[in-house]
């Protein structure tokens, strides 16, 4: 439940009736200019020495990146004769460490306290910066903490019962690269040397040459965001006779905060001054200039810091209650084995909604402002989805399987609960983006039939053929408001469930057990992706320059439509005691290839214009195709063995190795990654003369964009040390 894609589950080891340590160094300090380096180290074994029923495990790992996201054709600027492989101020860090304790309290029962907590210090790549500005790119600050509590017992040999309680919390501050949470310094002359006027920073906006940003530019946005949740499962699981039971429910209890705004104005009138030497302005206080500013929160007082207050039920922090219940049996009869599962979700908000977007102010005592009275809560949503899954054989090789199955996840909740900013907006103003709240969960129905056949005794394949359909996808609509009822009539952009999707296809899988020390795998997928919007501000452009606000619904390939995709491994590994010299060497190739994906040609493409006023369309919704991808990555190891304990690793991984320059993302105007070809329009020809070889190259420059590359040959070195039954 709750999710509509890939989940990561995160498990952690536990500690062994013996000692263990086990380190690992992984380095590319010196065979390429990229600086990943990453350490491990984990210890394990009984918190009392000899007693095997109270274990331990703890890890750590530090990370550090010169450039945290490498691309293969680097950062070029011909204007100033410049090149470097790597973004300049594109570091990443991060710390992580995990732990884990298990306790056997006899009579079935044990328990098992974990947590897992992680630290990121990363800067954000702005091209626009790349030029002469990186210092300011922006910086990010993450952590996230999870803790969790599993006490289980096991009743006979045939039932066992697990009780988790845990909390999680994610936090995250972003802002400038130099000023960072110093929002009174960003537009503030004092501090910044380079801004032209108190509180104004245009003249900053490009260089020289007219392209990128100027030395100084500061990053005008800052950001908080502080979620954590409380989190209960209680599951049952019973084999009775040819019956599997499972059963289960829990819930969480989540507290939302939000906060950002764009610090560059907020220096204006911090200081008094005199206005034609013949008047005194006076400074205006924190508090006025917060409240001209107006940040956009929930959860957080107008200086950003936690509060809450529940007079205000839209600046409070915000508390969306998940439930679930499910009940599964899985039973074989001689022929056949079938899954028959219930699943139940609860999904309350809390959220104080607009009772009539059409007339936002028509609910309460104001006709003319917001109250209490404009606002009712959220309905909660209630769902039920089936799932049915069957297998039973065809002959004695052949294996025949299907399922069926709805499933639920909530909507972002970014896009559901109102903003007092842009609350206040629409009293004054109109054509601007706001969560109304009205917007309810996806739900996809998924289907899945296929076989497995068995070759011989080392060897089978897998083909299944899918098909999912997702109802009620977000994407931007328009609403129609009056602000007084009869009078004249404004819009607004806000999240609708108004999109649907398809994804049809078929997977296939052959695996092949090791044979003479080489196992192989291979995965190929083809699937399309299609349906009416692809996220949700796809429909942004067309609910922008449409003068009657309506957005088009065509059925098209979604953006993520990628035809083909496969992976192949190939896998080589001498055990102990074989070919002597070459016993436990191991080496992997990992090759993955995948059909590009589409976009909606333009006739031309400006990247100095805004991208609601790129060119017109020449062709259907996403009806042309990048190029595919290819990459070979390599990893080869060869251990060691000191003694009975000890095993020592070295190891070399190479991702990329033939340095494909791979086109991940390309301009719409000609499908290549290198160049729109705008230069060679009657207007680029113009501007182009107009503006000099400067100006020309760094265009050309602008269109080289770093994004539209893939990763480039990384070569790490590596050693790993393990040290068991110490």
């Amino acid at each position: 439940g709750q999710a509509q894609s890939g989940i990561v589950n995160v498990t952690t080891k536990s500690g062994s009736p013996k000692y263990t340590i086990y380190g690992d160094a992984l380095s590319s300090s010196y065979t390429d200019p990229y600086g990943y380096n990453l350490y491990t180290l984990a210890v394990g074994g009984p918190i009392i020495p000899g007693n095997k029923d109270i274990t331990f495990f703890l890890s750590g790992e530090r990370g550090w990146y010169q450039d945290g996201e490498p691309v293969s054709n680097g950062i070029t600027f011909n204007s100033i004769g410049y090149h470097s492989d790597i973004k300049e101020n594109n570091t990443d860090a991060v710390w992580r460490f995990s732990g884990r304790t298990y306790f056997n309290l006899g009579a079935g029962f044990n328990l098992q306290v974990g947590g897992n907590y992680n630290d990121w210090n990363s800067r954000l790549f702005n091209y626009d910066y790349a030029k002469n500005n990186s210092v300011h790119n922006a910086k990010r600050l993450k952590d996230n903490l999870s803790i969790s509590t599993k006490l289980s017992q096991n009743i006979g040999s045939s039932s066992f019962w697990n009780l988790i309680i845990g909390y999680q919390r994610y936090s995250q501050e972003e802002g400038d690269g130099v000023f960072f949470d110093n929002v009174e310094a960003y537009g503030d002359t004092v501090y910044n040397k380079y801004i032209p006027r108190q509180a104004d920073q245009a003249g900053l906006a490009r260089d020289a040459d007219g392209i990128f940003n100027a030395e100084g530019w500061v990053d005008d946005y800052y950001r908080k965001i502080d979620n954590s949740k409380f989190t209960g499962d209680f599951n049952f699981t019973s084999q009775v006779g040819e019956h599997l039971f499972e059963a289960g429910f829990g819930g969480t209890y989540g507290t939302q905060r939000y906060y950002s705004m764009s610090p560059v104005s907020l220096a204006k009138n911090n200081a008094g001054y005199w206005s034609n030497d013949t008047t005194y302005i006076p400074a205006k206080t924190r508090e006025e200039r917060y409240t001209r500013e107006n940040p956009t929160r929930y959860g957080f007082d107008l200086y950003g810091e936690k509060f809450d207050d529940k007079s205000a039920p839209i600046l409070a922090p915000q508390h969306p209650i998940l439930g679930y219940a499910y009940v599964q049996d899985r039973f074989e009869l001689e022929d056949i084995v079938l899954n028959l599962g219930l699943r139940f979700d609860y999904f309350d908000s809390q959220a104080n909604i607009i009772k009539d977007p059409e007339n936002p102010f028509n609910g309460g005592s104001d006709p003319t402002d917001f109250d209490p009275g404009d606002f009712k809560k959220k309905p909660t949503e209630f769902h039920v989805s089936p799932r049915i899954g069957l297998g039973f054989p065809v002959t004695e090789s052949t294996v025949f399987h299907a399922q069926y199955g709805k499933f639920v996840q909530e909507p972002r909740l970014i896009d559901l609960y109102p903003f007092q900013r842009r609350l206040d907006i629409l009293i004054n103003d109109s054509m601007f983006r706001l969560a109304t709240g009205y917007i309810e969960s996806e739900i996809t129905t998924s289907y899945e039939v296929g076989f497995r056949q068995v070759l011989g005794t080392v060897a089978a394949i897998n083909i299944t053929a899918f098909y999912k359909n997702t109802q009620g996808l977000a994407n931007q609509g328009v609403q129609n408001y009056y602000k007084e009822v009869g009078g004249e009539r404004f819009q607004y952009y806000t999240p609708t469930n108004q999109d649907f999707g398809t994804i049809k296809g078929f997977a296939f899988s052959l695996d092949v057990a090791r044979v003479s020390y080489v196992s192989l795998s291979l995965d190929y997928t083809f699937s399309i992706s299609e349906g009416t919007g692809s996220s949700t501000n796809s429909s942004y452009v067309a609910a922008f320059r449409n003068e009657n606000g309506e957005v088009p619904k065509v059925i098209a390939p979604l953006d993520f439509d990628q035809r083909h995709t496969g992976i192949l491994i190939i896998d080589f590994y001498v055990p102990k005691g074989d070919l002597g010299w070459a016993e436990m060497i191991g080496a992997n190739f990992l090759i993955s290839f995948a059909s590009g994906r589409p976009f909606t040609p333009l006739e031309t493409q400006n990247l100095l214009d805004n991208f609601t006023n790129w060119g017109n369309t020449k062709g259907y919704v996403n009806s042309s195709y990048g190029p595919g991808t290819f990459r070979v990555d390599f990893k080869m190891e060869k251990s060691f063995s000191l003694g009975k304990s000890t095993l020592i690793t070295p190891y070399v991984w190479i991702e990329n190795l033939f340095n494909n320059l791979n086109e991940v993302q390309v301009w719409r105007s000609t499908g290549s990654a290198y160049t729109t070809d705008y230069l060679s329009t009657e207007n680029g020809k113009i501007l182009s003369a107009q503006n000099g070889n400067k100006w020309t190259e760094d265009y050309k420059s602008l269109e080289r964009d770093p994004a539209n590359f893939g990763t480039p040959r990384l070569i790490r070195l590596g050693l790993k040390v393990n040290f068991t039954s110490l």
